[in-house]
């Protein structure tokens, strides 16, 4: 697949890519284990090779990552696309969309084993299930490995959150989350994270391609529902809970891993990344003049990204 350029983006998007998926997207709202609705965009290939599901970021959705889900199905592949809870069209804990307040991250696994055993596994017409996860949605992936050994065939962590930059040294961030949750703090929101702001820019984005950005950009603005924007410090002190136990079985995970690392990332500590890299024995692929969202490169770097993962899943 040859991936659109900046000066076509947005009329490839609107005039093929996405009304492609229309026509064959069939959304599903799972019955999670505590009665909460996880939405999930499926598109499933008559010719299936493979079933991958997608999992996106923190305060991202399954529509941010259609581009990725055409260029699976191109592949052969039927698609999962998920809303993690707290985003896009799934149930969330808040009212206040901009706000994700989930205390624990136990929540993420058990909702991808649901959605793994009552849509996709019964589904499947091969024995080859994968993954591709970005950033939070890697997090949500490595813990339902942890619980779930040996559902998956092999798994795409693209920047993967082990640990999140919190602004100060992680061992100050821990401190102080526990000590505003114990006092009642969970649902407070941190400071400056929860309100969206739809005059962001470009250069302050985590994309390196202007195009994406701003179609999505423009989508999150045209619909409240993905305004999603930062996490409650109940949310906080669940991500370092989550970090601990990744860390602490990375090396029981058996399932082939492949770790893609950007050249910049100011939403992530990388140390922590490559500790659990290490660890897991993963395949790390370093990917030169990017930043956090690889998945929002401009084409050149999108098509080598996106070979490298096909290469993956069929070898």
């Amino acid at each position: 697949m040859v991936f659109a350029n900046e000066s076509e983006y947005k009329k490839i998007m609107q005039g093929e890519i996405e009304p492609f998926l229309e026509s064959i997207r069939k959304d599903s709202y799972t019955e999670s284990f505590d009665g909460e609705k996880i939405h999930l965009e499926i598109y499933e290939h008559p010719d299936e090779k493979g079933a991958v599901m997608v999992l996106h970021g923190f305060t991202e959705s399954a529509q941010k990552f259609r581009e990725m889900s055409f260029a699976f199905y191109k592949n052969g592949y039927s698609v999962y696309a998920v809303d993690l809870r707290g985003h896009g069209l799934s149930a969330r804990a808040s009212s206040v969309t901009e706000k994700v307040e989930e205390d624990d991250f136990e929540c993420y696994a058990k909702d991808l084993e649901i959605i793994v055993q009552k849509e996709i596994l019964p589904k499947l017409k091969s024995k080859n299930f994968y993954i591709y996860s970005h950033s939070l949605g890697s997090t949500a992936a490595l813990l339902y490995m942890i619980n779930c050994p040996d559902k998956v065939k092999k798994v795409v962590l693209s920047s993967p959150m082990i640990c999140g930059n919190m602004g100060m040294p992680v061992g100050v961030a821990a401190v102080a989350a526990k000590i505003i949750c114990a006092v009642g703090g969970k649902r407070v929101p941190a400071p400056g994270r929860c309100v969206f702001n739809p005059e962001q820019s470009f250069e302050e984005s985590d994309a390196t391609s202007k195009a994406r950005f701003d179609y999505y950009h423009l989508k999150r603005v045209n619909n409240p529902l993905l305004q999603t924007s930062g996490p409650a410090f109940g949310w906080v002190n669940a991500s370092l809970k989550a970090r601990d136990k990744i860390l602490q079985n990375a090396n029981t995970i058996k399932t082939p891993l492949l770790v893609f690392l950007p050249q910049s990332d100011k939403q992530l500590l990388s140390e922590y990344t490559k500790t659990f890299a290490e660890k897991a024995s993963a395949k790390v692929i370093c990917t030169c003049g990017t930043k956090h969202e690889i998945f929002f490169s401009e084409n050149d770097t999108l098509q080598q990204y996106c070979e490298d993962i096909i290469s993956f899943f069929d070898e």
